[in-house]
């Protein structure tokens, strides 16, 4: 009995070494669930921000060449409108200026189309007339104030104007510099400026239908440091030279008045009315005052119709007078033109067909038989 009351320190001993080691392998198991815990925190994170860093490095790649593509796309959409744009201002302003130089009732007028037209291109032109050997100033158009009134008053002789006379002599546009010994001494003091700048020279041709091509009068233009199209401004030359040149030749082919004949009013250069003569029975003076007006706005649509014929389609003229049937290579044209002036002018017994007049002299250069057979001639 008491055996069996005996303290029993083995089993206490063993209980409490079994509970030590029961903590410990919690605490060792706890730590060890921390561990991976944070190692499989930390890992999530990285692989996390990686998986975002790719798709986001990608993302702003794509965005950047859908973009890139946009900016391009559009600025090729704004290029080719603002072409467009210039085209079309340009064209407006040739043909505004084409239309000008036809229809102007005096020189004063046709210089005046001519400057406001190549003033479009150039900050600065003047217009010279060449006049026995010598340079007459006529007028110009400049930004900014420019004095020019002396100049007016003298001629400028073309030995003093090397670059003048180049263009004289060469019936072609030319590039020299402002210097004294180019442009005169006396222009060069007129416009100022450095000696290093550029000019422009262009010829204003008459005489292509007689044969006999020579500079009637010379365009001056100046850059002011912007590029200027000097092909541009050749056509409006070449526009001017070709109305000058047909006020001439109608100044030359307008014959005297027989009596009892129909006389129409065409503008001269200088302003002054010629006489053309028309089958009537009614003189000139005889017609009303409203037919007398119906009879100078079917001559200025003549004019402006075949000089639109001649402007833009320069080809087929020169197609149909090289086989000679003109109203085959400009049918179309032709006709519409023959059935507006029909409805339009055709409306009185003094009315001549100016259209047929106009369409053989400038265009068949007074030779009916370059027309072709099958031309249905005047109206009446």
């Amino acid at each position: 009995m008491e055996l069996d009351n005996a303290p029993q320190p083995a089993q206490g001993l063993f209980e409490g070494e079994r509970r030590m080691a029961q903590e410990q392998i919690a605490a060792a198991w706890q730590l060890h669930v921390e561990a991976m815990q944070d190692q499989m925190e930390r890992g999530w994170r990285e692989h996390v921000e990686r998986a975002l860093d790719d798709r986001f490095t990608s993302l702003e790649a794509t965005f950047e060449q859908e973009l890139e593509a946009r900016v391009s796309a559009r600025v090729a959409e704004e290029h080719e409108r603002a072409i467009c744009g210039a085209l079309r201002m340009f064209s407006e302003r040739l043909n505004q200026t084409a239309r000008r130089l036809e229809q102007a009732e005096s020189t004063d007028g046709w210089a005046a189309a001519l400057l406001d037209g190549a003033f479009a291109v150039a900050p600065r032109v003047l217009l010279f007339s060449v006049i026995g050997g010598e340079l007459q100033y006529e007028d110009h158009r400049s930004m900014g104030e420019l004095q020019l009134d002396e100049l007016g008053e003298r001629r400028i002789p073309l030995t003093e104007a090397a670059a003048f006379g180049g263009v004289i002599e060469s019936l072609d546009a030319v590039i020299a510099m402002a210097t004294p010994g180019e442009i005169s001494q006396t222009l060069a003091d007129a416009l100022g400026g450095a000696e290093e700048k550029r000019v422009f020279l262009l010829p204003i041709l008459v005489g292509q239908s007689e044969g006999k091509r020579r500079v009637a009068a010379v365009l001056y233009a100046e850059g002011g440091g912007e590029l200027v199209d000097i092909n541009l401004l050749e056509v409006i030359a070449a526009l001017a030279g070709m109305t000058l040149d047909s006020r001439h030749a109608v100044q030359r082919a307008a014959p005297a008045a027989p009596a009892g004949a129909v006389l129409s009013i065409v503008p001269a250069t200088g302003g002054s009315a010629v006489a053309r003569p028309a089958p009537a029975s009614l003189s000139w003076s005889e017609l009303p005052r409203d037919e007398q007006e119906l009879h100078a706005r079917a001559q200025r649509f003549a004019r402006v119709r075949v000089a639109e014929m001649r402007l833009y389609q320069a080809q087929a003229v020169r197609k149909g007078r090289e086989q000679g049937n003109l109203y085959a290579a400009l049918r179309g044209e032709m006709d519409r033109g023959r059935a507006q002036f029909k409805h339009e002018f055709m409306t009185t017994a003094s009315m001549v067909d100016y259209f047929h007049v106009e369409v053989v002299r400038t265009l068949a250069n007074e030779d009916a038989a370059l027309m072709g057979e099958e031309y249905p001639g005047p109206l009446a």
